[in-house]
């Protein structure tokens, strides 16, 4: 089978980039030939190594005369310099469509037999209008569902191409529904497939002493819709010393609140940034950690939680509804996760700052019962690592799909 990948921005920068290097490698072990187009900067020249020599990758580069700004991304607050989608004006959505639809035409070439898109954004709908025929999936990872409030300039266009699509792979239940919502498109069109992770990669250790000091990890964007600011005021208030405790921060972010981040973590003795890490580096990171914190207040799937929760760590997370589907009652009910309530929000990811005194309170509560915990058993928890293995790993997650692109009443014989 030939199998054409599409991604608008940076591969294995955000979640859908490692979603889509890890499709990859799966497909790969299938022999499967592949076609990758992504956007990068002209000068992002390392991400032409970032793909296997025997899979085919056409970027299409930003920052250059044709494209004279830099790649758009999803969220308004990306890992990297980006251009928001909200302030995309005519010309410049002309310049992105004209370079896109270059590239679509030359991947014609490769004949391929599916289109995985991800985003049910401009990039999806563009692509049905190149291959009316070839079967496109399109993978949502919720940061449309912000871009369709955020930059109405483009809802039109991107609800009449993504209702044309073959099929659409969600993460969660909640987030079909939210598809079902917004995009008005049919439920049996969409398929549940969830997230996955590295089994070979993220793993727990046989044992993790505590040693001089409990760490916690946070891994992700470093910016306030993570909730990184209400992390790093919680941690200053712990009620242990601070040569006890230690954060450890893994994670890019770019502008003024990063820099306002960045400020606070200056100020902070018991507090480590380690900006952007490898996935290995990563995997390492969760063997040597004793709780994982994700205080952020909008998620698509979350796909360090898992990678966290197979290492063997506890954790403290959001009661946001996408981890609420996954994380079963079993691993609540052991401890092993703790849920802390979210703050009204008076936006899809932004907090009502009214509400943040007491849930920062609750995120403390949490986190100090997390420490406690850790302090009295030396075991490493192994429950999250068995459930996360059988349904999380990207090999079933892969199959999930190729069972959409079998059910598809248009498609060739794998």
């Amino acid at each position: 089978m030939k199998i054409l990948h599409l991604l608008a921005q940076k591969p294995g920068e955000t979640g859908s980039g490692v979603y889509l290097k890890n499709l990859v490698k799966v497909a790969r072990s299938k022999e499967y030939a592949q076609y990758v187009i992504a956007g990068i900067d002209i000068n992002d020249w390392h991400y032409l190594r970032s793909m296997p020599d025997d899979v085919l990758f056409a970027p299409v580069f930003f920052n250059t005369e044709e494209l004279p700004f830099p790649v758009a991304g999803m969220s308004d607050a990306m890992p990297y310099t980006s251009t928001k989608y909200s302030e995309m004006t005519e010309e410049m959505f002309f310049l992105w469509q004209k370079a896109f639809t270059a590239a679509l035409n030359k991947a014609a070439l490769f004949e391929p037999d599916l289109i995985i898109v991800h985003h049910l954004w401009l990039l999806a709908a563009l692509s049905r209008k190149v291959f009316p025929k070839t079967p496109i999936i399109g993978i949502c990872h919720s940061t449309e569902f912000r871009q369709l409030a955020s930059a109405g300039q483009f809802k039109e266009y991107v609800l009449n191409g993504c209702k044309q699509l073959d099929g659409i792979a969600a993460l969660s239940s909640y987030q079909k529904n939210e598809i079902q919502r917004l995009y008005g498109i049919a439920g049996d069109k969409i398929k549940i497939v969830g997230g996955g992770f590295a089994n070979e990669i993220f793993y727990p250790p046989q044992k993790r002493p505590i040693q001089d000091k409990i760490k916690l990890l946070y891994a992700g964007k470093i910016s306030r819709v993570k909730g990184v600011l209400s992390l790093l005021r919680t941690f200053s208030q712990l009620p242990f010393p601070q040569e006890k405790v230690e954060l450890i921060l893994a994670g890019s972010g770019f502008g003024t609140e990063y820099d306002q981040i960045m400020d606070m973590i200056k100020r902070m003795n018991n507090v480590t940034f380690l900006g952007s890490v490898s996935q290995t580096s990563l995997s390492n990171l969760m063997r040597e950690a004793h709780i994982f914190v994700l205080p952020s207040f909008y998620e698509g799937f979350s796909l360090v939680t898992v990678e966290a929760l197979a290492s063997g760590l506890r954790l403290v997370v959001n009661e946001l509804p996408v981890l609420r589907e996954w994380i079963s009652e079993e691993l609540e009910e052991s401890g092993l996760v703790r849920f802390v309530k979210m703050p009204k929000l008076q936006a899809i990811d932004e907090p009502e700052p009214k509400e943040l005194p007491a849930y920062e309170y609750r995120l403390r509560e949490s986190i100090i019962y997390q420490v406690n915990e850790v302090k009295k058993s030396k075991i490493v928890p192994l429950l999250g690592w068995q459930k996360m293995v059988y349904k999380y790993s990207w090999e079933a997650i892969f199959s999930k799909i190729e069972n959409i692109y079998r059910s598809l009443s248009i498609h060739k014989k794998i």
